[in-house]
């Protein structure tokens, strides 16, 4: 069965944003975990490494973990959600890094990211069935792809949110529903994905994250913390500081590149 017959994706599995003050949905199953902190001076962010793949018939778990978090041009940027197909038919980090190396510049680039990935997963559409696209709308209400963007130059702190959806139209139309939002304020800790039992912990434990030591583990914990209790996050992480003008790997999952 060809991949316009059915849908099969190599995901870095798909989530919904939440943050610290949001409700998290305890039914969903599959999900990344993506967290940030952002401090007076740093920016950390931090994923799991597990993928799956989505066939007519749910979510599989891929034995093999991919690197979530990546970098261009000193823009940090964390994807989730079907973010290329195996035969790279598309890419949305190829859309990415295009954009940016283009724009020089991170609002242009979001937005030109913003612009082609539409028209990009409009495309995707195309190629799928209508069982495969029900099948993704039924799983995770039609999430399809999620981007976290930062970057920190000239003492600005800069953090986007993309969300991606699709969305039913008719029985024979589609939609591509795009969210954004953009936060950098300092002391906030926001959970992107799949993370109901770290957002508890913390929640429960009363924990405070503001300038306080080891940051980097912390992150790795609670992302090590929502794993075992959810199938789709899975270790080891990778976690990175930005700071201004700069930025570093300071806990590697080895699956990175650089």
């Amino acid at each position: 069965m060809t991949y316009i017959r059915k849908l099969f994706f190599v995901v870095i599995a798909q989530f919904l944003l939440a943050s610290l003050c949001s409700a998290q949905n305890d039914t969903l199953t599959n999900g990344t975990l993506i967290i940030t902190l952002t401090s007076q001076d740093t920016i950390w962010i931090g994923a799991d490494t597990r993928t799956s793949s989505l066939t007519d018939k749910g979510y599989t778990v891929n034995k093999k973990g991919m690197c979530k978090i990546y970098s261009t041009n000193d823009i940090i940027y964390a994807m989730a959600g079907h973010v290329r197909y195996v035969d790279n038919s598309f890419n949305f980090l190829e859309i990415m890094q295009a954009a940016i190396n283009e724009q020089q510049n991170f609002d242009r680039s979001m937005e030109a990211f913003q612009q082609r990935a539409k028209i990009e997963i409009n495309s995707i559409l195309k190629k799928f069935s209508r069982k495969s696209i029900n099948t993704l709308i039924n799983t995770n209400n039609g999430s399809f792809l999620s981007v976290v963007a930062i970057s920190f130059n000239n003492d600005k702190k800069k953090m986007k949110e993309m969300k991606f959806s699709i969305g039913a139209n008719n029985s024979n139309n589609w939609s591509v529903n795009y969210k954004t939002t953009e936060d950098s304020g300092v002391g906030s800790l926001k959970f992107v994905g799949h993370a109901t039992n770290a957002l508890k912990f913390v929640r429960d434990n009363n924990l405070y994250f503001g300038n306080g030591k080891n940051m980097p583990g912390k992150i790795s914990e609670l992302i090590e913390l929502e794993s075992k209790a959810t199938t789709t996050v899975g270790m080891p992480v990778d976690v990175i500081s930005i700071y201004n003008g700069g930025y570093k790997r300071v806990i590697n999952s080895g699956l990175c590149s650089e």
